[in-house]
């Protein structure tokens, strides 16, 4: 397997494309830890199909939108396994509210819960993750191109930050590091019309982009086969 005994963090299982990466890295031979805001019926779900698939998984309650969540969330990496190779940071939340009514709470809830998550578990992790071999951080993002984020002003700029940050410690962190993002583009497909007749998997009508194509993405960059990716921003559409 591509990921055999790689120990993988998925910070958010609840989110559909974090579920799918960590059901592909546990279909690749790899140790899948998944965090999860607050128990549900859901991320327990997701646990199980994870533990069918005859892998190690396990689930970590956290909320990683404090420091203390983010730091807890990696103690439990390190008391399970000692080691982390593979960080994939997947948080995604909008406040329900425009720019002109965003409030405080707003905007701190919203800074705090896509990128000050990501930016504290990332700094955690970096200290587990030192001591392995090839360790590779992806972060997965919107690409804001619907005009429901675009009027997010907050939530986009968090993901704007996700990419400075990203790049400052592709430029920053030792050799062996590999840090990407992968942005998730949200505009709909345009309808194909004569071509609905043809293979669907050439001809796609699909509206929206599937968890599973940009976990592919995410497992791409993960693998050896993107050793020399490093710092770059890809876009599934």
């Amino acid at each position: 397997h591509a990921f055999s005994e790689k120990v993988a963090l998925i910070t958010d299982s609840a989110n559909p494309i974090g579920r799918a990466v960590a059901m592909q890295l546990a279909l690749n031979g790899a140790y899948v830890i998944v965090g999860y805001p607050q128990s549900s019926e859901a991320e327990m779900a997701a646990l199980n199909e994870l533990k069918a698939l005859g892998t190690l998984a396990n689930a970590v309650e956290a909320d990683i939108s404090t420091v203390a969540g983010a730091k807890n969330l990696i103690s439990n990496v390190e008391q399970q396994y000692g080691r982390l190779d593979l960080l994939i940071n997947c948080q995604d939340f909008r406040a329900d509210s425009a720019f002109d009514t965003t409030t405080e709470k707003d905007f701190d809830e919203t800074i705090a819960r896509n990128f000050k998550s990501l930016f504290f578990v990332t700094q955690h992790a970096l200290t587990l993750m030192g001591s392995r071999p090839k360790p590779k951080i992806v972060n997965v993002i919107s690409n804001c191109d619907s005009e429901e984020s675009r009027a997010a002003v907050v939530y986009t700029a968090a993901n704007a930050a996700t990419v400075g940050f990203m790049t400052t410690l592709a430029g920053n962190l030792e050799a062996k590091f590999r840090i990407n993002t992968v942005r998730v583009s949200e505009k709909e497909k345009a309808d194909l019309g004569t071509f609905d007749s043809h293979d669907d998997e050439l001809f796609r009508t699909r509206k929206n982009v599937e968890p599973d194509d940009v976990a592919r993405t995410v497992l791409y960059l993960l693998s050896a086969e993107a050793i020399g990716v490093n710092g770059q921003v890809l876009v599934v559409e």
